[in-house]
């Protein structure tokens, strides 16, 4: 019998004694009015059934306290059961790959883009360092002469004070060293980003706007990171020996 099998025969149990019951004191209830009708015997007989009813609500208590016991202990066994099953079937293998893979894959994108941030890097301090040598050259052309355009003289094509800010220009390109840029004028730019800011980009992606995985990453973020690494060497047995090729 299962639990709400014998919910249901309890509750059948308490209406019939409940009925029972208000049979006898109708029973009652006409006598205390002088029904002169009603008989002892037949009281007497309508309390033995209401009193059988109430020995039949106590066997269903008893079948429901039984049938609820038995649930209990066969939902704990199986749940014991599932629990030794997936402790002997635990394969954290594909982790630890997927941990290999993940931390590798973000190794080469810190790589490739430090990669091209140094090389915009250098070419951007180099074109600053040629503007600046040319607004040099200028400004000692036009106090030299006195004049707010030149002819072309030593390389220093035409150009009127206001545009001394940018005389590479002339050469078709401009550049700044912080955040690294190079633009070419007519064929495009390059921008230097920083390596953990494409990395935690791509993390953020990979977490979807998940609030609670986003919480979780925080907390790693914030916390030592060799207390989080020896937490998850615990969690998962293996990853120390991913972990320690690092």
């Amino acid at each position: 019998m299962t639990p709400d099998e014998a919910r249901e025969g309890l509750d059948t149990a308490r209406t019939e004694a409940e009925q029972a019951a208000e049979v006898v004191e109708a029973l009652a209830e006409r006598v205390r009015e002088g029904d002169e009708d009603v008989t002892g015997e037949q009281i007497l007989a309508q309390r033995q059934l209401a009193e059988l009813a109430g020995l039949r609500v106590e066997a269903a208590e008893r079948k429901l306290a039984a049938a609820v016991g038995a649930d209990r202990d066969a939902r704990a066994k199986a749940i014991g059961a599932a629990a030794r099953k997936l402790i002997s079937t635990d394969d954290t293998q594909p982790v630890i790959d997927a941990v290999r893979d993940a931390v590798a894959a973000l190794e080469n994108l810190l790589a490739v883009t430090a990669t091209r941030t140094a090389r915009i890097h250098e070419v951007a301090e180099q074109a600053v360092r040629i503007n600046d040598e040319l607004k040099s050259v200028a400004r000692a052309a036009v106090e030299a002469e006195g004049q707010a355009e030149l002819a072309q003289g030593r390389g220093v094509p035409v150009r009127t004070t206001a545009e001394q800010a940018w005389p590479s220009g002339a050469y078709g390109f401009r550049a700044q060293t912080f955040p690294a840029h190079v633009a070419v004028m007519g064929e495009g730019t390059a921008t230097a980003v920083r390596p953990g800011r494409m990395a935690a980009t791509i993390l953020a992606l990979a977490l979807n706007g998940d609030r609670s995985l986003i919480a979780e990453a925080r907390e790693v973020f914030n916390a030592p990171l060799a207390a989080v690494i020896e937490r998850l060497k615990t969690e998962v047995p293996g990853l120390d020996e991913a972990l320690l090729d690092r």
